[in-house]
Formats: structure tokens, sequence, C-alpha cells
């Protein structure tokens, strides 16, 4: 048991080097496989199992946590250390934990099984694990292996608009067990080879070359402890202008004046957050020069506390180029993907990420938005009050990104894609329901294989 624990903190250490902010590519394969070893290598208990799993997921936050406070420390950002703050900084590693463990549980029951080591064994680990990361949908946050591979944006990525963020996880899983297999002295894996470089080579041939067709000024407020409309006001030449979530506080007749006057005055279109009460919606308006609101979104997917603060919002609506997510909304893939169907080209996202140890959760959110963004073919405009808020191009590219702690103003310049979407705005999760039936086909494959050998045995 002692070096399975030592297998597992070791992987779980690589795997946080993967992490946001660390983003150090490549090391989530192998810190993956370790933990997948470790369950495979000999027989355990379910006891080993949990706790092995458990030490690995804590592990990884080690590295994630340790550099996210040094970024702020750089920046002189203030952030709190408290046990609740810890608590939240942790949460998205035990669940990581829990996702991961399940999926290496059952790789270490097959392993078990002579007859299914090998391709056959890659390709259900890997089809396992796009499904338990869909299952987390269902989960207080998701946990989605993908925000490993943001930093190569320009490979990675561009599977986004054909298999969304299901065809990385896929990826990180399959090579992961791909590594295992080998390390566990494996080397008959000709079909899972096969099927990966031909999966890759498909999608690479099907990724989209859209075209322009104009570009959209746009600015962030990041306000810190600074009025935000003070700020917006002094804003010009400006298409859009993007204000935190909550930013405006309680809606009331003097809020909405006073934003109708700064909409006047810098002549841009202007989204902020806000409160609606009786009943109460954590909310976001898009408000024209003219002073009409053009666009209102309520919150979808509600974080923590507020589903107790707050309804949830049912209705995802665009208004012409543009469309409203609001934090959390950003995290899943239904908000996003069903505003680019109705034409969405840019995404405004009021944003608040709870200040926590290090800010880790703001550079846990800012890898999802790449993600969303490539997905859609769309660009994401997301404004936080307290750190790190992004211009990020379609591409996934990040354009512009204000540093944690401080008051800050971006401006950029951004292209509009020609295009509607692309296939995954089209067709959706089809990764997930095709690994769903990968899965059903191997282990029917190996019954039948199974029942055939036994019935030669009887001859």
């Amino acid at each position: 048991m002692g070096k399975d624990l030592l297998l597992t903190f070791f992987g779980g250490f690589l795997f946080g080097a993967s992490v946001p902010p660390c983003r150090i590519w490549g090391s989530a394969y192998l810190g993956l496989a370790s933990l997948l070893v470790a369950h495979c290598r000999r027989p355990m208990h379910w006891w080993e199992r949990v706790l092995a799993s458990l030490l690995w997921g804590l592990t990884s936050a080690i590295l994630p946590i340790l550099w996210a406070t040094a970024i702020a420390r750089q920046q002189d950002a203030d952030f709190p250390s408290d046990a609740i703050s810890w608590l939240f900084a942790l949460q998205p590693f035990f669940l990581l934990a829990l996702t991961v463990g399940v999926v290496a549980t059952v790789a270490g029951k097959l392993w078990g099984e002579r007859k299914w080591r090998g391709g056959n064994w890659i390709l259900f680990v890997a089809s396992l694990g796009v499904i338990a990361e869909w299952l987390t949908l269902f989960l207080p946050l998701p946990v989605h292996l993908a925000i490993t591979q943001v930093p190569s944006e320009f490979v990675i990525l561009s599977l986004a608009p054909t298999t969304g963020i299901w065809g990385i996880s896929w990826l990180v899983w399959f090579a992961a067990a791909m590594l295992a297999n080998f390390l566990l002295g494996h080397w008959h894996v000709d079909r899972a080879m096969g099927f990966g470089v031909g999966f890759l080579v498909l999608m690479f041939l099907f990724a989209p070359v859209p075209s322009t067709k104009g570009v959209m000024r746009v600015a962030v407020i990041q306000n810190s402890f600074d009025d935000p409309l003070e700020m917006a006001e002094g804003v010009r030449h400006a298409d859009l202008i993007v204000l935190p979530e909550v930013a405006l506080g309680m809606e009331t007749p003097l809020i909405r004046k006073a934003l109708k006057e700064v909409a006047a005055k810098t002549g841009a279109k202007i989204v902020a957050g806000l409160i609606e009460f009786n009943p109460p919606y954590n909310a976001a308006v898009m408000i024209n020069p003219e002073g009409v609101e053009m666009l209102r979104h309520r919150k979808i997917h509600l974080f923590g506390a507020e589903r107790w603060q707050f309804k949830r919002g049912r209705e995802v609506e665009a208004a012409g180029d543009i469309g409203i997510a609001i934090c959390f909304d950003t995290v899943f893939p239904d908000v996003v993907r069903q505003l680019a169907q109705q034409g969405a080209k840019v995404i405004a996202v009021p944003n608040h990420d709870p200040p926590v140890v290090g800010f880790l959760l703001h550079h846990l959110h800012a890898a999802f938005l790449p993600i969303r963004a490539a997905e859609n073919l769309v660009a994401i405009v997301k404004a936080d009050s307290t750190g790190l808020s992004q211009v990020i191009h379609w591409t996934g590219q990040i354009v512009a990104e204000a540093p944690l702690g401080k008051s800050a103003i971006l401006r950029a310049m951004i292209a509009l894609p020609q295009t509607k979407g692309y296939f995954y705005t089209a067709f959706g999760d089809w990764v997930v329901v095709s690994c769903a039936l990968m899965a059903i086909g191997t282990v029917a494959g190996q019954w039948r294989r199974a029942k055939v050998s036994t019935a030669a045995q009887k001859s």
C-alpha cells in the first residue's frame, strides 16, 4: 500500500502542475496515468481505492494554490485565508478526486481481467472518463480535465468547434490511459492507437476556417471598490461596455436613470449586472445609447449560496450580435451554445468570482472561457469586479486580461466571425453520446469474446 500511496501522491502533484494557473502542459497525462497505474498494479480493497483517489485529488491542489498565491502576492492583491475560503478553494479538488477516482476504480477492476488489457481497456477508460465528466454537470461544480489543455490554444482548442469541451477531455483520458497501459507493461495497443490518431486527423481536417464580418470595440470595467458607472462614464469610442455581476446593486428607478445617462454619454451599449427584487433574480441588462433596454438575462446556473438567495433564470436570448451569460453560466456548455445558435457573436459576461485563497477560483474559471469561446466561435467579454477580467477572441486566444485586486479598464477591438457557430453549436454533446456507445460496444465485444472462448473450451 505504501508504494501505491507514494505513486498517487506523485501523480497528484504532477497533475496539479497542469491545473491553472500552473498550466505546465503535458503533466496532466502523466499525473492521471499514475493514478490509473496505482489502481491497476495489484488488487485493492475499496477503502484503499478511496484513500488513493482522495490523496491524489488533494495533492493536485498543492501546486495550483501555491502558484495562485505567488501571483496574487506579486500583484499586491489581498485575498482572504479563513476556513471558508480554504473550503471553497479545495472544493473543486474534492470533486476531481470523486470523478477521477470512480473511473480509476472501474479501470482497476477491469485490468484485473486479463482479456480487458490493451486497446479495449484504453478506449473504455477514455469513454468512461468523458461520461463521468458529463455527469458532474449535475454536481455543485462541474469537473472538466480539458481545462489543463488551455495553453495549447492553437492545437488542442482547434478541436473545440467540432467536439466541444468533450473531445478535449477525451484526448486527456485517452493519452493517460495509453501511457498507463505502457507503464503497466502492456504494449499491444494497435486498435486504440489507430482510433486515437484517426480521431485527431478527422477533427483537424474538419476544423473550421471562418471569415470575419467586421469588428467591435469593447471596454471592460473592473471596478474593485470604485463606482463602476463613474468608471464607465469616462470610456469613449466603444461599441460595447461590460460591467461586473451585480455591479449596480438592487435595481431601482434611480439606478436605471443613472445607467441610461452613462449610456447616452458614452454612445455605447452597456451591459451591467444588477439584482431584481420581488421575485429576486441575479440579472444583467443591456441598454443602448438611447436608453432603451435591448436585452435582459437572468442567471440560470446559480453558484453556492445563490441557490437560496435567487430564483433560477429560464430563458436564453440574444439581441443581434450580442448575448449575455452571467458568471457561473459559462462553466456549463448550454447557455453560450444557445446564444450562438441565435446568432450571437459576442458574449458579454458580468462576473464575480469569490476571492478565495490566492484567487484560485478566478484562475480555474478563467480557464473555461477560452474553451467556451472556441466551442461556438464567439468572442467573450468578461468583467469581474475583483480580478482577471478578460477579452477573448473566438479562437480562444486571450486578447486582454486585467490584474488581480485592482480597478482597471480593458479596451480591445475584436473581429466578429461570419459563421453562426460550427458543428458543436449545431449538434451539441455528440461526443458524449459517442463515448456511451463506444463503452457499450466495448463491453458487448468483450462479453461476446468471453462467451466464444467459453464455448470453445467446452467443445
